[in-house]
């Protein structure tokens, strides 16, 4: 899909803002799953995290596996999903869990996990996989997963970015559960594929072919690759969470 392009810099797949921000995605949805672009995003009622005006895409299910969004599209007339052929190296997520009451937690934790198919120099495809429900990190031939640990905050803002290092520190306490006095909040999740693919295989990132996300109950604002880690004041104006 980008194979062809010219790379630099940042690509977005994903902009809520934008006039078809799934253009380049498709959507499994099964039994209650419901997906919807929420043009203000007031799910946090009155507290810090309302100042985000952009609008976010809003997923909702209790089945997980079932229901996802995978970028890039397929065609009906291909046999195959396309790559998207982006070589360059980071994924961000900017990611928003919305709080769920005791009841609701009781009843189904509120998970999140994202899924990245890549080829490496070796042409061999390869997958990573980092999620809220994992606990430890597993290296095995063909995937690689990892646990996923969302910034919470005393009840105020998080403008700071959260940088994963699984492959170095393993979180065995790791949970998703909601403190009393802490709320969730906007994560910027930093994924650093070629440094991953070189620890976890010892070979050099190709290529990102595609990316598969689920959650029970989430929003996302963007989804873009970057050329190098940059922290969130020196991202262009149009990729800041909050101007």
């Amino acid at each position: 899909m980008f194979r062809n392009t010219f790379q630099s810099g940042f690509i977005s797949i994903l902009y809520a803002s934008g006039s078809y921000p799934l253009q380049l995605w498709d959507i499994h949805l099964e039994d209650d799953g419901q997906i919807m672009r929420l043009i203000k995003d007031t799910s946090d009622g009155d507290g810090d995290d309302a100042n985000l005006f952009d609008p976010v895409i809003e997923m909702k299910c209790s089945n997980l596996s079932q229901n996802y969004i995978i970028c890039p599209f397929k065609l009906e007339s291909s046999p195959e999903r396309p790559s998207l052929g982006i070589t360059l190296p980071i994924l961000y997520l900017t990611l928003y869990m919305p709080e769920r009451t005791k009841q609701q937690q009781q009843q189904q934790m509120n998970h999140f996990s994202v899924e990245v198919t890549i080829l490496d120099d070796k042409q061999t495809t390869r997958r990573f996989r980092c999620s809220t429900f994992q606990s430890t990190t597993s290296v095995k031939a063909d995937i690689c997963t990892f646990p996923l640990r969302l910034t919470q905050r005393p009840r105020r803002l998080i403008r700071e970015q959260l940088l994963l290092s699984p492959l170095e520190h393993d979180n065995p306490h790791q949970s998703n559960e909601q403190e009393d006095d802490c709320e969730p909040c906007w994560n910027r999740v930093c994924i650093p594929l070629a440094e991953y693919t070189h620890k976890a295989y010892g070979t050099k990132l190709l290529e990102t072919k595609h990316i598969q996300i689920h959650g029970r109950h989430f929003h996302l604002n963007r989804v873009y690759f970057a050329e190098k880690q940059v922290s969130e004041d020196e991202l262009p104006q149009e990729l800041r969470l909050f101007q």
